[in-house]
């Protein structure tokens, strides 16, 4: 008795293996590409929220809006500021804010300016002082070491 051959038949769901196969490594890479994007744009942004630029424009900014509030207060008033300023120097006058390190270049600082009621007057420099204050008297606005 003769054994019979038949042809070999492809197997039709070994190139559907092969292209789940690829496609299953696919979205992997991508994913991780995402996870690897997402993480590197974090550290990025959390680099830069914690540079002195960005603390120094944040601090002449919030004096500004300190400033303009005072000025619709009514009397009297103190406000401090919440963050420490140890390694900034801050002067204060009529026009602007300017918030720099100490010995940085003038083109290296923060500086915002600002309007004053008619009669008003803003005034002081503060170097190096933790604990920083302004303090509205009549209708001078007083940047001081708080005490």
């Amino acid at each position: 008795m003769e054994k019979k051959t038949y042809p070999k038949m492809s197997n039709p769901f070994k190139t559907m293996d092969k292209k789940a196969a690829s496609s299953v490594i696919m979205l992997i890479f991508e994913v991780i590409v995402v996870i690897l994007v997402i993480f590197i744009t974090t550290s990025i942004a959390q680099s830069y929220g914690k540079s002195e630029t960005i603390q120094k424009i944040n601090a002449a900014e919030e004096f500004r809006m300190m400033l303009n509030t005072l000025t619709g207060v009514p009397g009297e008033a103190t406000v401090f500021y919440p963050k420490n300023l140890s390694s900034f120097q801050i002067v204060l006058n009529s026009n602007n804010i300017i918030v720099s390190l100490k010995g940085e270049p003038e083109n290296l600082w923060a500086v915002r300016s600002f309007s004053l009621p008619q009669g008003y007057t803003a005034q002081g420099v503060v170097q190096g002082e933790a604990k920083v204050c302004l303090e509205k008297k009549e209708k001078t606005l007083l940047l001081k070491k708080c005490s």
